[in-house]
């Protein structure tokens, strides 16, 4: 008996192997930041309770390692911000953020399929942080937030693309933002992304349902922007980009699965904007070096209120 289940195992695990190799990996959480937040991203906002929304586009004419097709999505996820009015002992500031993303897909493929369904899953993420004086005319602005993706979105095993990831994610990361002299700063935002078991996966072009545990990722987005005091001294223009790549394969029932790594690279154009209280920002990423997910452009506008 175990030597038929070892074989049972083997033979599955070249199955999956086999399958897979011939289908887009993408299993990563549809819902990761890749590049809504970077501009001026480390700074903590004065205390009190925000509203910032995102409306994202993103287009993509090809699936990188994968099977031919077209993909468009439109995205608003709107993200609830408090600020308390307290502070910790060394000038410590904290706060909790939530959103839930709203989505709608357009998918033009014969070998994927798409659910139907809008929501996506929940993030709730507590955060800490503080303002160091570095230098005269150099701060350093940085927070560490604890994010947690709930899987409450709408999620169909037999298709290949959803709105939500049907597992838990977590992820921890920290943002930072360089105020330098003559109105420059650098920012970043580094996540490291655990992904837990979806336990209804079905493979891509099969029936067999299984256990699906996608990569660890480490991703990160950067924002180098300026001043333009000759227009507005609230407004910034510069380059904005981001970078993820997968550490780990993906698991199917336990056996890592060959070519499912996913990379990405973007840069492109950047705006930020802040009058009368409120900030707009406006963004614009060209994607390249893409492997194991789709390659298209990615275009973000954020809206932050304050009540």
């Amino acid at each position: 008996m175990k030597k038929r289940h070892l074989l049972f195992s083997i033979l599955f695990a070249c199955f999956t192997v086999l399958v897979s190799g011939n289908a887009m990996a993408y299993n990563q959480n549809p819902n990761l930041n890749w590049g809504a937040t970077n501009i001026l991203e480390g700074i903590i906002p004065p205390p009190g309770v925000y509203l910032s929304s995102y409306i994202v586009g993103y287009s993509a004419d090809k699936f990188r390692d994968g099977p031919p097709g077209e993909i468009h999505v439109l995205v608003y996820n709107p993200q609830f911000i408090w600020v308390s009015e307290n502070t910790l002992p060394r000038g410590f500031r904290y706060g909790i953020q939530a959103q839930l993303p709203i989505q709608s897909y357009n998918l033009d493929s014969e070998f994927l399929t798409t659910k139907n369904g809008m929501i996506g899953d929940l993030v709730v993420g507590p955060f800490i942080g503080r303002t160091e004086q570095l230098h005269q005319d150099w701060l350093l602005h940085w927070f560490f937030e604890l994010s947690t993706f709930a899987p409450v979105g709408q999620y169909d095993k037999r298709a290949q693309i959803n709105p939500s990831a049907n597992f838990w994610t977590v992820e921890p990361y920290i943002a930072a933002t360089l105020m330098m002299p003559r109105g420059f700063s650098f920012s970043t935002r580094q996540h490291f992304t655990y992904n837990y078991t979806n336990d209804e996966y079905i493979v891509p072009g099969t029936d067999v349902e299984t256990d699906l545990k996608a990569g660890t990722m480490w991703h990160f987005n950067f924002a180098l922007s300026k001043t333009m005091d000759c227009i507005d001294p609230n407004l910034r223009v510069g380059a904005v980009g981001y970078y993820g790549r997968q550490l780990e394969k993906d698991d199917i029932d336990g056996f890592p699965v060959g070519d499912t790594k996913e990379d990405v690279f973007a840069m492109g154009p950047g705006i930020h904007w802040m009058n009368k209280g409120v900030i707009y920002s406006l963004k614009t990423y060209f994607e390249d070096r893409v492997d194991n997910r789709p390659d298209g452009t990615r275009v973000v506008l954020r809206i932050i209120t304050r009540f």
